[in-house]
């Protein structure tokens, strides 16, 4: 298969397997959550990434509370209106005594924040949830589906395994590959090294990570040391900053993927696609192209994105809207 594969080619491809065909690539099978008795109808939802898998999950009408914001995620809560009504939560303190208000059924949480043990004891039930790997990744799909109990959830969790694993199998990882460096913010400057799921989608692409010596998301670094790593792609985040200010900063003039053109703004959608969430299968279709070839082939990306959006999330995306998702920008303002 060549690169210009597209989503809705790989979906169709991939329609007619079986539940068999799926429990045999581990799709049911693997070990997560144990769900409760009965499916929870109350969710609160604690982690932002999260969020877009629950929604892609069918469970975004269960979501009674969540530190997600549509200034934050501008496009979710335009896609998925039914977040408006739930209370807004603060995602630094979550407050037990708050969340029993709510009375949830479930309370996700970030596994590596430190509200979980402290949750449990107040007697909410709590699913600590984090992921830096793919495969890691596919196993918080797979376990927040078992954990909602319904057709819709199993069949979608089953179905975006399968077309992960088929688009991950393409990867040219090459270890010479370009330098790819990943800017999440750049004032202040911070930059995704290893350990982290940034960096794999990287090599997936057929690229290396330029930020050599960095470990983990969002660390910080000055403008010497990217001077000193001078990458030859530069993928800034959708939300980190105006890429075209680089070509008139002295230092970042000076970087190669400035000087060569080769400076990217990253997609985003109902979260953005380079970071923990379902659109990770997206991000890994757009980086390839631009790890190996410097452009997009835009008409057959926005194919790809508005059948992973029906396929996936129920959603009928305008082409328009997937180009502005393409482009990193926001949904046009709404006039009704």
């Amino acid at each position: 298969m060549t690169l210009g594969l597209t989503l809705s080619r790989t979906l169709k491809r991939f329609s007619a397997l079986t539940f068999l065909g799926a429990t045999l690539l581990g799709a049911v099978s693997l070990p997560g959550p144990v769900a409760y008795a009965a499916p929870p109808t109350r969710i609160v939802e604690g982690w932002y990434a999260h969020n877009a898998m629950l929604v892609m999950l069918g469970g975004q009408d269960r979501i009674v509370g969540t530190v997600a914001r549509p200034a934050m995620l501008p496009w979710m809560f335009r896609l998925v209106p039914s977040l408006s009504r739930a209370e807004t939560l603060d995602p630094g303190n979550l407050n037990a005594e708050e969340l029993l208000a709510l009375h949830p059924d479930l309370v996700f949480v970030t596994a590596s924040g430190h509200s979980a043990d402290a949750l449990t004891r107040a007697g909410l039930n709590v699913v600590p949830e984090g992921f830096d790997r793919f495969d890691s990744m596919l196993d918080c799909v797979d376990g927040t589906a078992t954990l909602l109990q319904t057709p819709l959830a199993a069949k979608r969790a089953q179905a975006y395994r399968l077309a992960f694993l088929q688009a991950v199998s393409q990867a040219p990882t090459n270890p010479q590959g370009p330098r790819v460096l990943h800017v999440e913010s750049l004032r202040p400057l911070r930059v995704d090294g290893d350990a982290s799921i940034i960096d794999q989608w990287i090599r997936s692409a057929g690229g290396q990570n330029a930020a050599q010596g960095i470990h983990g998301n969002k660390q910080p670094v000055s403008i010497e040391q990217i001077l000193s790593w001078n990458p030859d792609i530069v993928i800034i985040g959708a939300n980190a900053g105006d890429p075209a200010t680089l070509t008139q900063d002295p230092v970042w003039s000076k970087v190669k993927a400035v000087q060569s053109g080769r400076v990217y703004r990253n997609p985003t959608g109902l979260f953005p696609w380079d970071r923990y969430g379902p659109e990770l299968l997206l991000q890994v279709l757009w980086s390839r192209q631009i790890v190996q070839t410097g452009q997009v082939d835009r008409p057959a990306m926005i194919r790809s994105i508005r059948s992973f959006y029906h396929e996936f999330y129920g959603i009928a995306l305008s082409a328009g809207d997937a180009e502005l998702m393409l482009d990193a920008r926001p949904p046009a303002p709404d006039t009704h």
